[in-house]
């Protein structure tokens, strides 16, 4: 018997959470609420007993049991505040011990033959725009089931003049005088029949606005109860085990689902989820992050295909970052890429971003949009022939802040690290081994972040081994004779005057790295230091007839003497 009574009460409980929530709610200010752990079962019951889940349109209200919390110490902190225009509720709530009170007035009994009680239908919220309801008088009802007015479900509102009489008892506080009536007094004042509807059960629950930067609404009673949570939507990062971790945006987990994302470890406190989007050909994202995988990543493409993804830029970002997770498209040929092309557009009009293909996973390249007349970004990948494989999985940044230095297509902040050319690797993992090349007809500038007190930078290539030379940056005459010999470095535009990388101003080239500063047998690979003040560019240009294999350089900022 007691408990249908629990289920016809927490039944009108919810039909007034409901009422309160489409009276309230503002146009401005969709929330989903949610409690401090997150649950993925859509079922009305939480993971501790008594918990509740209640759903209307444009709600999500999740409430469970917390010990020590109790809404008579709320409602009394709510009666000292004025009634018009209170102000804005405490994001932390006190709390105090209270005995159990004992549910006033029970009804009479009834009947042994007692039918059920129809359960309340929750009407649904109107379409139409929501006016300000007219404040209720005090005596008006607060919670009522459906029935006569002599059915056990009605739960009549307490006015100041008339409160339920409880039995005394030695550690009740005594009762606070109730306020004028008033829309927040209204839905404020039948705390005592809250508790007495959960039988003296302290709740918690948590608001969560989808907005982070909206004002809170003032003179919501009701709300008052609730803690509103606020969360930026900022970068966090996942694990995926031991192979590679990912970077996503930190949402709450309704709100991941509903954009497209894939939820994965919890975030600003776990209230929210870190959001990962992963998109694929022929999608179009406004996300900070997202990553755009080939089809059925990370097997191989074995066929013709053309896969676009569109991004749509964000106002106030300038850059975009792609990071090539993986990379690999089938080799040029003769320095041109014929087979496969990876091709970006929409960028800024004057700045230059070479057709990539070939091996190119752990490289990175920057796209300059802050000039661009659109405001969308496409990345294809044109697949020519069936022959081979391919793969490709490339993080995609939507870049704010810390942004490159303008035109720079590679952009290194460490102290110390490796930079090479494009299609540098000679093995990969999918493409078939073919000869390691650099591309024709490039023109682009690699830029390093001076550090604090750097007086120069000194640069060593990494020796490696193999059927091809370590560095190679080749140029010939009108009659195809090499202008440098086999096995010896080049410097100075009348050596390398078509294909080279310029360090202090001097163009390097040949199959040796050497400037001659440190020596002058150029038979030998040499370290080149750059001590130019200003910006650190090491500018890239080729031709359109002959390519080598590239550079591989170290680099490492020293500190002034």
């Amino acid at each position: 018997m007691l408990s249908k009574r629990c289920d016809a009460l927490i039944s009108a409980f919810v039909l007034t959470l409901y009422y309160v929530g489409v009276a309230g709610g503002s146009d401005s200010d969709f929330v989903t609420m949610g409690d401090l752990r997150r649950s993925r079962r859509v079922q009305s019951h939480s993971s501790r007993p008594g918990g509740m889940i209640m759903e209307g349109i444009g709600f999500q209200y999740t409430m469970r049991y917390q010990p020590g919390f109790h809404l008579h110490k709320l409602a009394q902190q709510q009666d000292g505040e004025g009634m018009e225009g209170g102000g804005e509720p405490s994001p932390e709530m006190t709390e105090a011990p209270m005995p159990m009170p004992t549910p006033a007035t029970p009804p009479p009994e009834p009947a042994p033959t007692e039918p059920e009680e129809p359960e309340p239908t929750i009407p649904m919220r109107p379409t139409t725009a929501v006016t300000e309801p007219p404040s209720p008088p005090a005596t008006d009802s607060m919670m009522m089931m459906p029935g006569s007015s002599d059915s056990p479900g009605m739960m009549p509102s307490p006015s100041p003049s008339s409160r339920p009489t409880k039995p005394p008892k030695p550690t009740m506080r005594p009762s606070v005088p109730s306020p004028p009536s008033s829309t927040k007094t209204s839905v404020m004042q039948p705390h005592q029949t809250l508790k007495n509807l959960l039988f003296g059960s302290p709740i918690e629950a948590n608001l969560i606005l989808k907005q982070p930067n909206a004002p809170r609404s003032k003179g919501k009673g009701f709300l008052s109860l609730f803690e509103v949570i606020k969360f930026p939507n900022t970068k966090c990062s996942v694990s995926m085990g031991e192979i590679r971790s990912m970077e996503g945006v930190c949402y709450h987990e309704f709100e991941c689902k509903s954009l497209g994302g894939i939820p994965t470890e919890s975030c600003a406190e776990g209230v929210g989820v870190c959001c990962v989007f992963v998109n694929g050909c022929g999608d179009v994202t406004s996300q900070q992050i997202v990553y755009f995988e080939s089809p059925n990543y990370p097997s191989a493409v074995r066929e013709m295909m053309i896969c676009v993804l569109i991004i749509n830029v964000k106002k106030g970002v300038q850059q975009l970052r792609l990071d090539f997770q993986m990379f690999e498209l089938s080799r040029p040929t003769n320095g041109d890429c014929l087979d496969d092309q990876f091709i970006v557009s929409g960028h800024n009009a004057n700045f230059q971003i070479p057709i990539l293909c070939g091996i190119n996973t752990g490289q990175h390249i920057y796209v300059h949009v802050g000039d661009s007349n659109e405001s969308k970004v496409y990345l294809s990948v044109f697949v020519k022939v069936s022959s081979g494989g391919r793969s490709f999985n490339i993080k995609v940044t939507q870049v704010e802040d810390d942004l490159a230095p303008n035109n720079c297509l590679q952009y290194f902040t460490e102290g110390e690290g490796l930079v090479k050319s494009f299609n540098y690797d000679a093995d990969g993992s999918i493409v078939d081994n073919r000869e390691a090349t650099y591309f024709n007809n490039l023109n682009y500038a690699i830029c390093l972040a001076r550090l604090k007190n750097v007086c120069s930078v000194s640069y060593n290539t990494e020796q490696l081994g193999g059927d091809q030379p370590d560095f190679q940056i080749v140029n010939k005459d009108e009659a195809e004779n090499d202008l440098i010999a086999d096995g010896q470095a080049g410097a100075g535009i009348f050596n390398c005057p078509d294909d080279f990388i310029a360090i202090n101003s001097v163009p390097l080239c040949g199959e040796r790295f050497n400037d001659g500063r440190d020596t002058d047998d150029f038979t030998m690979h040499a370290t080149v230091r750059d001590t130019a003040a200003g910006p650190i560019i090491l500018p890239f240009r080729t031709d359109s007839e002959y390519v080598g294999r590239g550079f591989r350089l170290l680099y490492r900022q020293e500190l002034c003497v």
